[in-house]
C-alpha cells in the first residue's frame, strides 16, 4: 500500500460523510428523531440524532467505490446494528432487546465471516459494541476515541501486510473525521445508538478479521490497550453500580465525561483530554505489540495505573462488599 493507497480511502470516507451528514441531519429534523434534553443528557436544546446512518452510508459506500472484498458479513451485520440503534433513538429499547440485536448482528458477522469464529470473538465485539455505546456522552467524544483508535489498528494491520482491512480502517477513520466537525461541540448531530453501536462494531469486527485471527494474530491484550478509555469506563461503571446495588446497565451521571465537567472543565476540554488518553493508550500498545510475553502484565500496569486515576476523580467508590457497607 503506497502513500496515494493510503490517503484515497479516507478522503473518499471523509467526503462522503460530509455529504451525507447534512441530508441525515435534515431528515432526522423532519421525522422528528432528536434527542430532548433530561436529567440524564448534558445537551439543555433538542439536538437531531442517528447521525450513525450518515456513517454507513458513506463507510460502505467508499468500500465499495474502493472495490474492497469481503463486504457481505460486514454491510449484514452493518444493518442489522444500525437498525437495532435506529429504533432504539427514535422509540426506545430496553436493555436486553438492545443486547439481542447486538448478539443478532454480531452472530451474522460470524456466520457470514468463516474466518473468524470462537467464543472468545463474539464476546469481544459485543464488548467493543457497548464500551462505544457507554462513552457515547459528550459531543465528539465516542468519535474522536474511534478516529484514534482506528488509526491505531490501522498502524498495526499495515504493518502485518494486511492491505484489505487496512483499507476498511482507513475508510472508517475518515468517515469518523467527516463526521466530527458536525459532532463536535456545539454538536449539530449526535451519532445516537445507531452511530456509536454502529462505529464499535466496525472497530471490532475490523480488529478481530484483521488481528485476533489466522497467521498474523495478536495478543487480545494490544486491541483492549487501544481502546484503554473506554474499556476502563465501562469496568468503572459496572463496579461503580454494582457498589450501589443497582443493574449494570442503569445509566448513570458519573461516566468519565461527567466526573470531569463536575470538576469543572468544558466539553472542549473533557474532549481534548479523552483525547489525549487515548493517543497515549493507542502509542502504549503499538508498543506493546512488539512484546508478546509480557502483554499481559504491562496490561495490569496499565490498567492498575487507569483504576488508581478513576477511584481519584471518583468514578468508582473504595472496593468494598456492599454486605460490609450493610453492617457498618
Amino acid at each position: 500500500m503506497n502513500q496515494l493507497s493510503v490517503v484515497i480511502p479516507m478522503l473518499i470516507g471523509f467526503g462522503l460523510t460530509l455529504l451525507f451528514t447534512p441530508i441525515v441531519r435534515a431528515i432526522a429534523e423532519k421525522i422528528g428523531l432528536v434527542d430532548q434534553p433530561n436529567e440524564r443528557r448534558i445537551n439543555v436544546v433538542p439536538v437531531p440524532t442517528g447521525g450513525g446512518l450518515a456513517i454507513f452510508l458513506a463507510f460502505f459506500t467508499a468500500a465499495k467505490l474502493m472495490h474492497y472484498p469481503g463486504l457481505l458479513p460486514y454491510a449484514t451485520g452493518g444493518i442489522v446494528i444500525a437498525l437495532v440503534g435506529l429504533i432504539d433513538d427514535y422509540r426506545g429499547l430496553n436493555a436486553g432487546f438492545k443486547f439481542i440485536g447486538q448478539v443478532m448482528a454480531v452472530g451474522i458477522f460470524l456466520w457470514l465471516q468463516p474466518s473468524v469464529s470462537g467464543i472468545i470473538i463474539a464476546i469481544w465485539m459485543l464488548s467493543v459494541i457497548n464500551v462505544i455505546n457507554f462513552i457515547d456522552g459528550l459531543d465528539g467524544l465516542a468519535t474522536g476515541v474511534i478516529v484514534i483508535a482506528a488509526f491505531a489498528l490501522f498502524s498495526l494491520a499495515y504493518d502485518l501486510g494486511l492491505s484489505s482491512i487496512s483499507g476498511l480502517v482507513l475508510i472508517l477513520v475518515g468517515t469518523s473525521l467527516g463526521f466530527l466537525p458536525f459532532n463536535f461541540n456545539p454538536a449539530k448531530i449526535f451519532l445516537g445508538d445507531t452511530g456509536a453501536m454502529l462505529l464499535g462494531f466496525l472497530f471490532a469486527a475490523l480488529t478481530a478479521e484483521g488481528l485476533l485471527q489466522g497467521v498474523s494474530r495478536i495478543n487480545l491484550s494490544v486491541p483492549v490497550m487501544i481502546l484503554a478509555l473506554p474499556v476502563m469506563d465501562t469496568c468503572c461503571a459496572i463496579i461503580r453500580r454494582w457498589q450501589q446495588g443497582v443493574p449494570f446497565y442503569q445509566a448513570d451521571k458519573q461516566h468519565f465525561h461527567h466526573r470531569l465537567l463536575d470538576l469543572g472543565l468544558n466539553q472542549w476540554q473533557v474532549a481534548l483530554c479523552a483525547y489525549m488518553l487515548c493517543f497515549a493508550s493507542a502509542g502504549t500498545a503499538l508498543f506493546l505489540a512488539r512484546f508478546n510475553g509480557h502483554q499481559p502484565i504491562i496490561l495490569l500496569i496499565v490498567g492498575s495505573v487507569f483504576m488508581w486515576g478513576a477511584s481519584k476523580i471518583g468514578l468508582v467508590g473504595p472496593l468494598v462488599m456492599r454486605s460490609h457497607r450493610r453492617v457498618l
